[in-house]
């Protein structure tokens, strides 16, 4: 029979390990939230070809999603390596009556719209690139485009570090941008601020993908919020690029009331002002 102090002793142990156990479980981060970039495309071990799709959709458009669907299947075959940006423009876009009175149009998204003169919907581009004699093109195209676009060899990396205080809302963004080679050609930096998962109606015509003529619970995807840094964005550097370099850019805002922050993300690209093609893409979610 164990005496009092030995007992004492051990009882005391148990309290210590018990505690250790609580505290190494314990999941909960206290505010801000500070997402710092991991392997991101810009490491100095692995440089990461990344692709963009934007998604020129609307919810009155009763085969967008079907092309939304094709956009996830893409996601589940290239992960990380592809990132999806819907944006809700045009005709399509229109507030109407309920249940369609959710508007989820932006400046940014409008000018794009405009500027690269998207006519039908859903239509894409990928990396904003031609791969032939179009840079828009249906659902039809974005496969072949992406194979293609996820081939090509990194010229460049984009690493996201994000800060959320949740008391206030404010989002304090860091883009890192390295290129590989140096160059002359003038690079622009875009920065966008994402939501997922957004309820609203739906117009559909395709019983495959949901309730026709149209899903009262659909959840729209990867929609363009803002352009956190305008609608084309800046220029990475003043002068010629050099190789290695880092490019730092940063940014603060706050977050709306109606955005959902654990929905949010940030995404950034490098594109060539010349053509408009992007270099590199990065996506981060602000409480990942």
């Amino acid at each position: 029979m164990l005496n009092l102090p030995v007992m004492k002793k051990y009882t005391l142990l148990l309290i210590a390990l018990l505690a250790f156990i609580f505290i190494s479980g314990c999941d909960k981060i206290d505010p801000p939230y500070v997402n710092t970039p991991g392997d991101n495309g810009g490491g100095e071990e692995e440089l990461v070809q990344k692709v963009l799709l934007e998604d020129y959709t609307g919810h009155t458009c009763v085969n967008c999603p079907a092309a939304a669907k094709l956009a996830g299947d893409l996601k589940q075959l290239y992960g990380e390596k592809l990132i999806i940006m819907a944006v809700h423009a045009g005709y399509f876009a229109e507030v109407e009556s309920p249940p369609f009175d959710l508007d989820l149009r932006t400046q940014t998204g409008n000018s794009w719209n405009a500027d690269f003169g998207v006519i039908s919907y859903p239509s894409g581009m990928i990396n904003r690139g031609f791969f032939g004699d179009r840079r828009v093109v249906g659902k039809g195209d974005w496969a072949p485009r992406v194979a293609t676009a996820v081939g090509i060899d990194p010229k460049a990396g984009i690493e996201i570090e994000t800060t959320y205080n949740e008391s206030d809302r404010k989002l304090e963004i860091k883009i890192d941008s390295r290129f590989l080679e140096n160059t002359n050609e003038n690079y622009f930096l875009q920065v966008c601020l994402l939501e997922d998962s957004i309820p609203g109606a739906q117009r559909n015509n395709d019983a495959s993908v949901g309730d026709t003529p149209t899903i009262t619970d659909y959840f729209h995807r990867h929609v363009l919020r803002k352009g956190v840094n305008g609608n084309y964005g800046e220029a990475v550097t003043a002068g010629a690029i050099v190789a290695n370099e880092n490019y730092t850019h940063e940014y603060s805002l706050n977050l709306n009331a109606d955005y959902k922050a654990k929905h949010c993300s940030v995404i950034a690209f490098l594109y060539r002002t010349s053509d408009n093609e992007i270099l590199q893409v990065e996506e981060r979610h602000i409480l990942e």
